[in-house]
């Protein structure tokens, strides 16, 4: 508690400072700078138009490339079902098969690499 308080005593009892305190007198602006001055926001003003412009630009381009991915997405699943539907052997893409059950009724986990135990159990 005691170092809170100091600290703030010790900011109180400082002079406050002015913005530009390190001047000994405040600056002219002569006409030159004047003109300097506006002639930067000027070109500041310009380039943030262009970059605004740009802004606009990327952005459809990036909301015209997501809509194109999604319908050429929907389209190939299309043909995809199109195309398997046509064909006399069956499907392009052929299913993961069923492994066979085992005799004991052991089943098999994910993540395991062996096929399930296959063995008689003690019981049978």
């Amino acid at each position: 508690m005691k170092h809170p308080l100091l600290f703030t005593f010790l900011l109180l009892a400082g002079s406050p400072l002015q913005a530009g305190w390190f001047f000994n007198d405040p600056p002219d602006y002569t006409p030159e700078y004047k003109a300097k001055i506006a002639a930067l926001e000027g070109h500041l003003s310009e380039q943030r138009k262009t970059t605004d412009r740009w802004e606009i630009a990327t952005g459809s381009f990036a909301v015209g490339g997501v809509l194109l991915f999604v319908i050429g997405t929907a389209l190939g699943a299309r043909t995809r079902q199109s195309h398997d539907g046509t064909r006399r052997l069956g499907r392009a893409v052929p299913t993961t098969p069923k492994p066979a059950p085992a005799p004991n009724g052991a089943k098999h986990h994910l993540g395991e690499a062996d096929p399930p135990d296959r063995r008689p159990t003690l019981a049978a």
